[in-house]
């Protein structure tokens, strides 16, 4: 719990934690709005709503929720490093240990706070902006029921945010965690794109290809992960577990590399 309060309270004193949100906030709104337009000067009856509410940009890997989420993650390791503890405090393994599962804890809960409130201000710009395309989301949400693209898209804010840390921590330099959380979805797309296509059509590996589909959702025609949870591809037929493994994975991968190196390091 000591691990905890500290984690808790050197995040809520830092500048950027406060200054993150805001430009996520003010852009995604800003996207959502523009997308709002580009649908009516097309002259499409409807914006798809969860285009709207996530914010998709095409051009970036992940949703803007989950790089200011995957920024303050590496922010938040850079600082251990150009502030550590006394190094008699940490010398211990559990106590390293203790304190990376505190970071985890508090970057992952204002990664979710992070995700909800894009939800709630894109909410906002799309009951306000465009009342046809919200009124069958808002009918759903009263009933109690919301896409699972929406679960989907916490969940990447959230992986966002511990990839950002975890990638800080591995390599010790908070522009790297960046840097990872940037390439981690430019490499893995190609890598899972060649596992699809692998099989030829109508060859004995047809049962092979479909089991990595459902591992992988992407093909040469979606982003890595990004259009099925962001809702810019809300069609696609994306198994629960499909996403989960897709959204697990690398930061699952990032931290057993970590926890293989914690026994050599004297720090965080």
């Amino acid at each position: 719990m000591h691990a905890l309060t500290y984690e808790r309270r050197r995040l809520t004193g830092v500048r950027s934690t406060w200054l993150v949100p805001v430009v996520v906030l003010v852009a995604s709104a800003v996207v959502a709005e523009l997308t709002l337009r580009q649908a009516a000067t097309a002259g499409s009856p409807a914006a798809d709503p969860l285009r709207v509410l996530t914010a998709g940009l095409p051009l970036l890997p992940l949703p803007l929720a989950a790089l200011g989420a995957g920024v303050v993650g590496a922010l938040s390791a850079g600082h251990e490093f150009r502030h550590p503890a006394p190094l008699a405090l940490l010398r211990p393994l559990r106590r390293r240990l203790a304190l990376l599962l505190a970071k985890l804890a508090t970057v992952g809960v204002f990664a979710g706070l992070l995700g909800v409130g894009t939800l709630a201000v894109d909410g906002i710009v799309l009951h306000f902006g465009n009342r046809a395309a919200a009124a069958p989301l808002e009918t759903t949400a009263l009933h109690g029921h919301l896409p699972g693209a929406l679960g989907g898209y916490l969940a990447l804010v959230v992986a966002g945010g511990w990839i950002g840390l975890l990638g800080a921590v591995l390599l010790r330099s908070a522009a790297a965690g960046m840097l990872v959380l940037i390439t981690v979805p430019v490499l893995i797309e190609p890598l899972a794109s060649a596992l699809l296509s692998g099989e030829a059509p109508g060859g004995g590996g047809g049962g092979s290809a479909l089991r990595w589909s459902r591992l992988f959702p992407v093909d040469r025609t979606h982003a890595w992960l990004y259009g099925a949870l962001s809702g810019l591809h809300s069609g696609t037929a994306v198994s629960d577990a499909g996403l989960a493994v897709a959204v697990a994975a690398p930061v699952v991968l990032l931290l057993l590399a970590y926890l293989v190196l914690l026994p050599r390091r004297s720090a965080l």
